[in-house]
């Protein structure tokens, strides 16, 4: 799997869901996007351009078990901007004096604010069956529970924004060798 790779996600009732992968991370961590958009599992290919303009409805980092497997199957690879996508985090959130805010590759750092202390999250990295039960649940098609709600975008504060010198390309060429 390599950066801009689209997949969809079949929901088990004829329909499918369509994600994208933003970034890899280390060796098997992808940061992804599924977005609002549902259809026929058997029109998702010819309709990807259209997912793509779909808002991302869950995002994060995930591992790849799903797509060894063939349940997440890839479609084809587009441009992602990794630049309006990608985190940033913070660390060392128990003692103000060293908490810091990283980039999404934990390749620049800089002390946090007080403001950046109490929004940024901490780096989590979830199994893929939590996006795909969430994925479920927004269509109906399981109950919705609460911990869903950390998958939404919601306002990222991108690693972009906290880094005026941040180049998504610089870094991601070189996660493969992480």
């Amino acid at each position: 799997m390599k950066d801009g790779d689209v997949f969809k996600i079949p929901l088990g009732d004829g329909r499918a869901a369509v994600g994208q992968v933003v970034s890899k991370y280390l060796s098997a961590t992808y940061y992804v996007l599924i977005f609002d958009f549902i259809a026929a599992e058997e029109e998702v290919p010819s309709l990807v351009s259209e997912a793509l303009e779909s808002e991302p409805l869950f995002a994060g980092l995930t591992f790849d078990a799903l797509f060894r497997p063939g349940r997440w199957q890839m479609l084809e690879n587009r441009p992602v901007d990794g630049r309006k996508f990608l985190p940033a985090y913070i660390i060392g959130g128990h003692n103000p004096a060293r908490c810091m805010v990283v980039d999404f590759w934990a390749k620049r750092r800089r002390p946090a604010t007080d403001l950046e202390r109490e929004t940024l999250p901490h780096r989590k990295t979830r199994t893929p069956a939590i996006f795909d039960n969430a994925i479920r649940a927004h269509a109906g098609l399981e109950p919705w529970i609460e911990y869903y709600d950390e998958l939404r975008p919601g306002t990222i504060v991108t690693s972009a924004e906290l880094f005026d010198d941040w180049d998504p390309g610089s870094c991601g060429a070189t996660q493969e060798g992480l």
